[in-house]
């Protein structure tokens, strides 16, 4: 089990999946593509089934296996769905199908995929579309609550590095008995389990058991289609190894810019991935998808010659019980597809890509997502004004203030894609800021020599404390819940962990990308707090009431902890490496200077002066430099 109690120290970053595949929208094209690409005798073989499938959940299944356009609320879901909501949004053939039939959150699933596709569809550039995505992904995790914790740590739906040039050496490495679990293997497995459910149909039983049995059979079949049709996904045959931030970058940087390949017959493709979907890859992909349903159909005729090799062949009965749950497994299951099935995978498999290399020689390049435990150097130069300063009469005015410091703490910015802000971090520096502006009114001296010496608050210089938390619901909810739900329910722990990465319960403090960077409210996720003179003491003059009610200047020291808020921050500048990121960042936020002790210089034996809290607005501009481990 995850050990989701460490997340405030780095686990998290590490305990879930790296990446998912294909958007639901596209995994559902791609299954259209195929379904429609049937010839005639297949498609009405799948046409009969489809209807006996539906028999007892007529208004859950559409009429047809491709609705087509189902507009921004679907009323139904068909059969080109079924493979977007297998992996993703279960782990196994039966709560699949379970999930399909039964529950109240598929169709609030289908309809934020069908709203996500519709905007990305309309988006006149990459911020929109990135946008739209960022949405999609969030109503994804309120209509389906288990979305981001279901993927395990495995690489099921990626295809395992190639290590030689032998095609027989990869099939065992990736379809042998107890093989790493991976996208072919998956395909396979369930794929052979659904031919022989497909053949062992019965044509004498009852209308009821034998529309269950059709449902098994779509069941595990399109389970299996989920991952064929993941192994057509630039990142997912290009990002397999590696440590998870490795794994991340890698996948969503092919994903994006696409990548060279060809298929096991040697012919070249062109591939992108998830968010970034091409017409060719949905026809090559929906060109897969077909021959693998063809087979079903002919599985299922008692006149073919594939019924009839299938009837003389042992039963997989591990798989056929749709109980294998691939989000939890690091294992195939112990059973391989027999020899005599080999031409009928080669079909298939033999127009899919051909993985790329692993660690070591001729590897492709490696990108590492900002995912891990850190360390950096900030600097930064700012401004704040206040209507005020510490004594009564003190004016208000502007002050600038210069400040560099160093980081601990762990990004998780890659999490769930470029919307999520999971950074935690503790900060030490310096800060230097200069006098403000304001001096006193109305008694304060006239001479502008003197007039220098009597700032609002005065020029000082120090220490400078910052943390950072990502929260739930309300400001440092972490903190207070890891303690407790790391012991008694690591599973919500985890789930408030990655909700509040993704924005929060309310998701408005999630990143928008537009023209000028990302931009983003962060109100409650960070604060900082400067130790202004708690070696040797602020000295400044100030106007002083004497007993007799005359105003004098004296000279007063004072200690004081000022507290800063940032509430909206932008980024319009990021550069990232393999393991180094530099960004420029905007905040603008409040805060309260509070002074904690007084004394008049030269005479302690006298009573402090009055003095109140300051309250600012700022402005600051700083450069953030992080190393990731």
């Amino acid at each position: 089990m995850r050990k989701v109690g460490v997340f405030l120290v780095c686990g998290l970053a590490f305990a879930v999946s790296p990446a998912k595949a294909w958007l639901y929208s596209e995994h559902r094209a791609i299954t259209a593509q195929g379904i429609d690409g049937l010839e005639p005798r297949r498609r009405g073989a799948l046409d009969r089934l489809w209807r006996e499938a539906r028999q007892g959940y007529e208004s859950r299944l559409c009429s047809q296996p491709d609705a087509g356009g189902q507009g921004p609320d679907p009323a139904c879901i068909d059969l080109a769905a079924w493979p977007a909501i297998a992996g993703d949004h279960s782990c196994a053939p039966k709560d699949f199908l379970q999930a399909i039939l039964e529950s109240d959150w598929i169709l609030p699933v289908a309809a934020v995929s069908s709203r996500t596709s519709a905007k990305i569809l309309v988006a006149k550039n990459e911020n929109q579309r990135r946008n739209a995505q960022m949405n999609g992904d969030l109503g994804l995790e309120r209509a389906d609550r288990e979305y981001s914790t279901r993927a395990g740590s495995n690489n099921a739906h990626f295809l395992l590095a190639r290590q030689g040039e032998d095609p027989a050496e990869y099939v065992q490495l990736a379809l042998g008995r107890g093989a790493e679990l991976n996208a072919y293997g998956l395909y396979v497995l369930y794929h052979v389990a659904a031919l022989h459910a497909a053949a062992a149909l019965g044509r004498d039983a009852t209308p009821e058991s034998r529309s269950a049995g059709v449902r098994g059979v779509m069941a595990l079949e399109f389970f299996a289609l989920h991952f064929l049709e993941d192994a057509f996904a630039a990142g997912h045959i290009a990002g397999s190894w590696g440590n998870a931030a490795v794994r991340k970058g890698t996948h969503d940087y092919y994903n994006e810019h696409g990548l060279d390949a060809e298929t096991w017959a040697h012919k070249p493709m062109l591939l992108f991935g998830d968010g970034h979907m091409t017409v060719t890859d949905l026809e090559r992909a929906g060109k897969a998808v077909r021959d693998s349903v063809a087979q079903v159909a002919d599985a299922a005729d008692t006149g073919s010659e594939l019924h009839r090799l299938l009837s003389s062949m042992e039963r997989p009965p591990d798989l056929l019980s749709g109980s294998f749950n691939v989000c939890k497994a690091e294992r195939a299951p112990d059973w391989q597809a027999p020899p005599s099935l080999k031409e009928t995978l080669s079909a298939v498999l033999l127009e899919s890509p051909i993985p790329f290399r692993g660690p070591g020689f001729a590897s492709l390049p490696r990108f590492r997502a900002e995912l891990g435990p850190f360390i950096g150097v900030v600097s930064g130069i700012s401004g704040n004004g206040a209507g005020g300063g510490f004594s009564e009469t003190a004016t208000g005015g502007v002050q600038g203030a210069l400040d560099v410091g160093a980081r601990i703490g762990v990004g998780l910015d890659g999490l769930l894609g470029d919307s999520g802000d999971g950074l935690l971090y503790l900060q030490g520096g310096v800060v230097s800021q200069t006098s403000s502006s304001g001096t006193c009114e109305p008694h304060c001296p006239s001479d502008p020599l003197l007039q220098q010496f009597v700032p609002g608050v005065p020029a000082r210089t120090g220490a400078q404390f910052r943390f950072r938390i990502p929260f739930y619901l309300i400001p440092g909810d972490l903190l207070l819940a890891t303690p407790i739900l790391a012991f008694t329910s690591p599973k919500t722990l985890e789930k408030m962990a990655i909700t509040a990465t993704d924005g929060g319960l309310i998701p408005w403090q999630t990143k928008l990308n537009t023209p000028v960077g990302k931009v983003q409210f962060v109100v409650g996720r960070e604060v900082g707090a400067t130790l202004f003179g708690f070696g040797t003491k602020d000295a400044f003059l100030t106007l002083l009431t004497t007993a007799d009610g005359s105003k004098v200047l004296a000279p007063i020291a004072i200690k004081t902890i000022q507290w800063d808020f940032p509430v909206l921050e932008i980024r319009p500048f990021r550069e990232y490496g393999t393991r180094y990121a530099f960004s420029a960042l905007l905040q603008i936020g409040g805060g309260f200077d509070h002074p904690l002790d007084s004394e008049i210089v030269g005479h302690p034996e006298l009573p402090p002066p009055p003095l109140k809290t300051r309250y600012f607005g700022f402005l600051r501009i700083f450069f953030d430099g992080r190393r990731y481990f």
